[in-house]
Parts: C-alpha cells; structure tokens; sequence
C-alpha cells in the first residue's frame, strides 16, 4: 500500500480499531475499553505512535474522560489517544460523518459564525468548516483592556471578528509529556502562572469546564483528577515503517524511554547510535536529528535553538516566540487579518492572531506562541497554533520562507524523517 493511500484511510482504521472511545449518535463518550495497555501501537502515516502512562496503563475511566459541563464535551471530546491526545481534521470529518455533526465537537462555540445557520446536515457541513478543514477551534473576544495597541481593521472571511472581538482560530494542544515540558500553558500562554506548571493547568482545565464544556465551576477534586492524569502521559512515536521501532539499536526513541527523561536543556540525543547504522531509514533520522540541532549557516539559527528543553522541545525557559505563523504573509484564505496599530508610536501590524501580545496587553509580544512539545508530530497533523501547515514538509517551508532556513534538498529529507520519528 502506498503511504498516501495509508494517509488517506488511517483514520477509519484507528477510530474503528484503536482509540479506545466509542462515540455514537445515543451515547456520547461511552466508553468500550477501561485502559489502554502502555505501548498500545496506534497507526499513523508514518508508524505507529503510543503512550507510556506512570500509572502502569492508561485509565480511561477519570473526570478526564466525563463531561462536565451541559453541551455533551469532556477533555477526551478534543484530546484523543489516537491523535496523540490532539485531535486530526480526519478525526473530526469522521465524527461528522457518524453523527451527522450533531456529535459534541461540533458546537456554536466553534462554528465559523455562530449566527449562521447550523440547522441541517449540509448548513452543519458549511459552518465548521474550519473545524473539518484544519482542526482549529474558535477562540478569543474582546482584547485586553490594559494594553499598548488597538485593532483599527479586520477582514475576516467568515464576517464575525471585528475590532473589538477578535477572533483566533487554535489548534488544541496536545496533553502530553509535561514533565519535560515548559510552564507555559496554552499558545498564547494565557493559563501560565509564573514558573508553576500544575497551577497552570489547573487555570487551564478549570476553564475548560466553564468555557469549552459550558459547565458550572467543577470541584476541586474533579479537577486535580484531570490535572494528574495529563501528568502521567508520555507519548511520542514508537514505529517507524522503515526504521522499525525506534527504541532500537541503541537508540531512545518512543514513549517509554521519553517517560524516564528528566528536563534539561540541550541537543536531541534520540538518535546517535544511529549515525553509522546499515539502515538507511535509521542513518537518516539520525542525519536529520544534526541539522535540527546544528545552526543554520544561511542565518545563524538553529531548530534547537528556541526547541531547547533536550529530547522535548518545548523552549527550557518558558518562551514565547514569534515565528510568522500569525504573519499577514503567512495567511491563508481562511484566517482573519487585524491591522493593529501601536498607541504610542502610531506604528502599525498586520497579523492573523495577537498571540500572547492579547494575554500581557505588550506591543512586543504580538505574534508570539508557545513552542509545543515536538513528541508524536506524526500523529496531530496539521500545525502551528492555526494549523497552516498540512504536512511536516509545510513546515520546513514555512521556516525556510518566513525564518530564511536554508537546507538542501537532502538536508530537508533528513530533517522530515527526523521530525517523523519523534
């Protein structure tokens, strides 16, 4: 079978086979399976990815997995173990399928324009098509009342953002590896709390429930659940097509040895024993992995650079950095485009979303995102906070384009299969 023709039906396998939640038009969030087994394989493009728990297995009986609020959403709802605990655009476009898009993904809340008609199969189809398309989840509202800056323009396609209610369209972040992970929390480091992780994801899935699943605030208890069972998951891809496991031959990739990692800052070792192997697919990763850590001759920067916590790659000191994803050069179609202009100098922006510059008010900090950890890529497709980028290639691209990255072409092939093997 070819790997697009894989691409294109790996979802029905894994929904059907491996993810562990049945979902269906009488039962919202029933659970079929109580555990996954650590290790449990779920198919990609690429591999397999999975998830190694510290519990021993992974329970899919908490708060996490229960709705907590009225529309019929859980955490699981979004973050699903199959899609690395994100969710896909093949994900969501077989839910709709199987529920007509009555299922609970497909809410107002993330609808292209809540005022537009969501009555019927083909309006259901029309208004989340940002939903289907790119996997984006509709945030936002009014900006910061303490700020440097105002947005005098906006074109949004989808006629519902305007200069006081801003639109930002948002991939979910994938609940995984905190332990190697930064203390910021969300893309735009809106839940963040100074240097202390568990109270940052606490802000964060406490407002899930009162935002996202249109509940009342939930106990305590409920939420410290959440919060402990996104602790113990560690995932990141296990299976290589080519290379075959990629624990292998001296090697430390998959989610069990990503589990017994401790955060430091540094290059990704994942891969040396690699270097030298007879396995053209491991020799590659392993090339990949040096010209994702080694500095960009064409502009003196490097992947590793602002991906700095060692074999993770989220930023080790909590950064946020503006890497033109938000750019109006950048944009797509779809996206909305603000002219923000700055209060004390008149200068002006334009840009797709304000990024952390709408959490902290500052002029400096539009446009700027959270590095997310880069464990399990191969499984949450597409990327960057607004998901831009389809495929991995997109994403080089970007870089290449916008961050002036040179790579010859097999540089690039390296650093792909790299970026496939984590």
């Amino acid at each position: 079978m070819q790997i697009s023709n894989l691409r294109r039906g790996a979802w029905l396998m894994v929904i059907a086979a491996s993810m562990g939640i049945a979902q269906d038009r009488g039962s919202e969030n029933q659970l079929f399976l109580k555990l996954l087994p650590n290790n449990f394989p779920q198919i990609n493009a690429n591999g397999f990815s999975a998830t190694f728990s510290t519990q021993g297995f992974v329970d899919l009986t908490g708060e996490y997995f229960q709705a907590q609020g009225t529309n019929g959403r859980s955490c699981a709802t979004c973050h699903m173990p199959q899609n690395a605990w994100s969710i896909t655009p093949d994900t969501i476009r077989f839910l709709f399928a199987q529920t007509g898009g009555t299922h609970p993904i497909f809410n107002s809340l993330d609808a292209d324009n809540p005022g537009n008609d969501l009555s019927t199969v083909e309006a259901r189809w029309e208004g989340y098509s940002m939903l289907l398309t790119r996997g984006v989840f509709r945030r936002g509202g009014a900006p910061k009342a303490d700020r440097e800056w105002d947005v005098i323009a906006v074109d949004d396609p989808h006629g519902f953002a305007n200069v006081n209610r801003i639109v930002q369209w948002r991939r979910v972040m994938p609940t995984i590896n905190f332990h190697l992970g930064s203390a910021t929390v969300a893309w735009d480091g809106g839940n963040t709390k100074g240097t202390d992780q568990l109270a940052g994801l606490t802000d964060q899935a406490t407002r899930n429930v009162t935002g996202a699943q249109q509940g009342q605030p939930a106990p305590a208890q409920v939420i410290a659940d959440i919060v402990n069972f996104e602790t113990t998951l560690s995932t990141a891809q296990l299976m290589s097509f080519g290379a075959g496991l990629l624990s292998a031959g001296g090697a430390h990739g998959g989610p069990q040895e990503l589990s017994q990692m401790t955060k430091t800052m540094g290059r990704f070792d994942l891969f040396d024993a690699w270097m030298n192997s007879r396995n053209e697919s491991r020799a590659q990763i392993a090339r990949g992995q040096e010209v994702f850590n080694s500095t960009n001759p064409a502009n003196g920067r490097s992947c590793s650079g602002c991906h700095s916590s060692a074999n993770n790659g989220t930023s080790f000191n909590d950064r946020l950095f503006d890497t033109q994803t938000a750019s109006a050069e950048a944009r797509t179609p779809d996206l909305p485009l603000y002219t923000i202009r700055n209060r004390a100098t008149g200068e002006t922006r334009q840009l797709t979303d304000t990024g952390q510059g709408n959490v902290t008010g500052l002029w400096s900090d539009l446009g700027k995102f959270k590095t997310p950890t880069l464990r399990a890529l191969a499984a949450r497709a597409p990327y960057f906070h607004n998901g831009i980028a389809m495929t991995l290639e997109d994403v080089v691209r970007h870089y290449e384009q916008h961050l002036n990255f040179v790579f010859t072409d097999q540089q690039r092939q390296d650093l792909l299969a790299f970026l496939r093997a984590l």
